[in-house]
């Protein structure tokens, strides 16, 4: 599957979130090995009640006879979320609160599409800034956010979950000070 065969779209209906929490919870447990996690879906239950600004996801697009592919509804999505609603230092920038790729549709650039589509539903809604937060031994993940153009603020803290090294990624203007 090429990447333009996804279809990048904003959504706000309440399937479509228990699709992308269910998508997090299985990319969560991919990334580290381990079985799916309660807690991880009772987190990301709580960002989707979050002050929403924008959910950004990608389906997999029509097939050559127009027909599309229904066994995964949600091949990625990028949560979008207020600002202050990361946790964290006070901050005025949009909070990309959750971002995911199945594995199916990994290693297309789709990851690269969500991530720029949720920049702009950001800016569209008056947010020029955006953050988010990464695991520092999250190598692809990283690589993804500095190739677009963030980069990390401040020292890393641990992760409410996992207490693993977590970092600031923010990209945007600096605030006038």
């Amino acid at each position: 599957m090429i990447g333009s065969s996804f279809v990048v779209r904003t959504a706000d209906d309440e399937t479509t979130a228990v699709a992308c929490t269910e998508l997090w919870v299985a990319a969560v447990a991919a990334r580290d090995g381990q079985p799916p996690s309660d807690a991880v879906r009772e987190r990301a239950r709580d960002k989707f009640a979050a002050d929403r600004v924008a959910l950004v996801v990608a389906d997999a697009g029509p097939r050559p006879d127009g027909t599309r592919d229904g066994t995964a509804p949600v091949a990625g999505f990028v949560l979008v979320s207020a600002p202050g609603t990361g946790g964290g230092p006070a901050s005025d920038a949009a909070y990309l609160s959750l971002l995911a790729v199945a594995p199916h549709a990994q290693g297309h650039g789709l990851g690269r599409r969500l991530l720029a589509a949720a920049v702009e539903a950001a800016a569209a809604a008056g947010h020029d800034r955006c953050e988010l937060h990464a695991l520092d031994d999250n190598a692809p993940a990283v690589a993804l956010y500095r190739s677009a153009g963030f980069a990390p603020v401040g020292p890393p803290f641990p992760h409410p979950l996992s207490g693993r090294p977590t970092r600031v990624w923010r990209t945007g203007p600096e605030p006038v000070r």
